[in-house]
């Protein structure tokens, strides 16, 4: 039975996007753009990139309200090799590099608060894996009130730390609304840091089988999130702004520490900890929440562990899933290989968010009926349109500005081929096998 609603929906897509990338890649957006309107506009078209996406994959999950999300769409408009290649990229790499980043991310910030910890990070970032993991394995209805939780925290602190540097962090100084206009490359290039810190979006399509009336609630939940998100990011960017000029934040290696520092002097680094300590959990708990349907999908489809596909008795969680994912981001996390596939996987990911984006036009070449009125057809593809477009400027982007890194995301990606081979021998082995004891 269905158990997330309409806040849950939104909660999960909040807590899944606002990691700590807001407290770090605003650096990045800053070297490569000189003036405070160019910033805040990259960060806003960022958000509205993603809000393309959502509208796209809200019509999608509610054409096919099933566990798995991303894979699913492109496994029917696309077939089952080329949404494995996606699963195992996922696995290999994406959620579970980024689950291993953001965990550190809170270790190293733990260690602040709790001098103790400091040399043990890895430790901790471990501990905080298995501790999610645990309570994923418990249920859906545990994890999404842990994951309401998270989110309202993390959504408050911010907001708060934002308003207090707005109102008073500035000694009365506005923010300045000239500078030099960026050129279009440096423009785009400055986006990409913005997308990576939206990324996370459509965590929810994974969800959409566990989403009580998906047809309302999974566009409230992705739409709604997205929103609350692109508010958030647009007043913490304002914020930074008007405490630090754009030098300062393009030379910060940590903004968000040198602004609470600024306006609240010996206790900033002590508050920015805690906020970060309360932020990352949210967004590891969303991917392992999410990831695990993802595999538990593919598991179905006889293209991962058998066991994967199991619901545990009591809890109804798909516990070797999330076993799976806590496993992996483990091992990556001691390997220290997590960053070098991050790298190169964003590249294979805007691959297949522009095939998402095509698949809107695969769906409705095939099913006559795929959009209910002009209003919704203009809606949908005027949103894939836009988000095929910048996924393919994206993807060509990084093919121009970072060809190396670009290829080590091929090779991930390609390098699922004899995998795939492998699984779907042994599932046309097993076919034959029953089919002969049917005889």
């Amino acid at each position: 039975m269905p158990l997330l609603g309409a806040f849950d929906a939104v909660m999960i897509v909040a807590g899944a996007v606002v990691g700590v990338g807001i407290f770090i890649n605003p650096s990045e957006v800053a070297r490569l753009l000189p003036s405070p309107p160019a910033i805040l506009l990259a960060w806003v078209l960022g958000g509205l990139a993603a809000m393309m996406g959502g509208i796209a994959c809200s019509k999608l999950g509610r054409r096919f309200p099933r566990a798995g999300g991303l894979y699913v769409y492109l496994r029917e408009a696309y077939g089952p090799a080329v949404a494995f290649l996606y699963g195992w990229t996922v696995l290999l790499a994406i959620f579970s590099g980024v689950t291993a980043a953001i965990s550190l991310t809170f270790a190293r910030y733990a260690s602040v608060l709790l001098p103790a910890l400091a040399g043990h990070e890895r430790a901790v970032a471990a501990a905080l894996v298995a501790a999610l993991a645990l309570v994923n394995y418990r249920g859906l209805r545990t994890s999404g009130n842990v994951q309401n939780v998270l989110s309202m925290a993390k959504l408050a602190g911010i907001a708060m730390l934002a308003l207090l540097a707005l109102t008073t962090g500035g000694g009365g100084k506005a923010i300045p609304l000239g500078g030099p206009a960026p050129g279009p490359g440096a423009f785009l290039l400055a986006l990409f840091p913005v997308f990576m810190t939206y990324g996370g979006w459509y965590t929810l399509t994974f969800l959409a089988a566990d989403v009580r009336c998906p047809e309302r609630n999974l566009p409230i939940g992705i739409v709604g999130g997205i929103a609350l998100v692109i508010a958030t990011y647009a007043l913490v960017n304002a914020a930074y702004m008007r405490v630090l000029t754009v030098d300062e934040i393009a030379r910060s290696p940590a903004v968000a520490a040198e602004m609470a520092g600024r306006i609240l002097g010996g206790r900033g680094a002590g508050v920015l900890a805690a906020l970060v300590v309360v932020s990352a959990p949210g967004a590891v708990n969303v991917l392992i929440l999410s990831g695990s349907r993802l595999y538990y999908a593919m598991a179905k489809d006889g293209l991962f562990f058998a066991s994967a596909a199991r619901l545990h008795p009591r809890y109804g969680s798909p516990a070797w899933s999330i076993a799976a994912q806590a496993l992996w981001s483990g091992a990556l996390l001691f390997s220290h290989t997590y960053g070098q596939l991050l790298q190169g996987t964003m590249f294979a990911e805007w691959t297949f968010f522009a095939l998402i984006g095509l698949s809107l036009f695969v769906f409705a070449a095939r099913e006559p009926g795929f959009y209910r009125g002009a209003g919704e057809r203009v809606l949908i593809v005027a949103s894939a349109v836009g988000f095929t477009a910048v996924a393919a400027a994206v993807v060509g982007n990084a093919l121009f500005q970072s060809p190396r890194q670009a290829l080590v995301g091929v090779a991930v990606m390609l390098a699922g081929l004899p995998v795939y081979a492998m699984w779907r021998g042994r599932r046309s082995a097993a076919g034959r096998l029953g089919r002969e004891l049917q005889e």
